[in-house]
């Protein structure tokens, strides 16, 4: 299964109102995520990586959050849709 590691940072910036997080990613095409293994990464706060792990739930085949641990972060898994 490929892994693919998102940052958050890349489609938004870290201090984005949540009204400016839904609108891009209300807008955001999730099919290069399809089956594929996505790790959220980034200075967002959780409530953004919520609406962007919403977003690709029943595309993506399992998200995981990174927490970064100083060590290059550690996934914590969220969401693995059952076959």
């Amino acid at each position: 299964m490929e892994i693919v590691v998102l940052d958050l940072n890349d489609i938004f910036p870290p201090k984005s109102s949540v009204q400016t997080v839904q609108s891009k990613i209300s807008q955001w095409d999730t099919a290069p995520y399809k089956d594929k293994h996505v790790q959220l990464k980034g200075c967002s706060p959780t409530w953004a990586h919520l609406i962007v792990a919403g977003r690709l739930f029943g595309t993506a085949s399992a998200i995981d959050f990174i927490m970064d641990d100083g060590k290059g972060g550690v996934p914590v898994p969220v969401y693995n849709k059952v076959a």
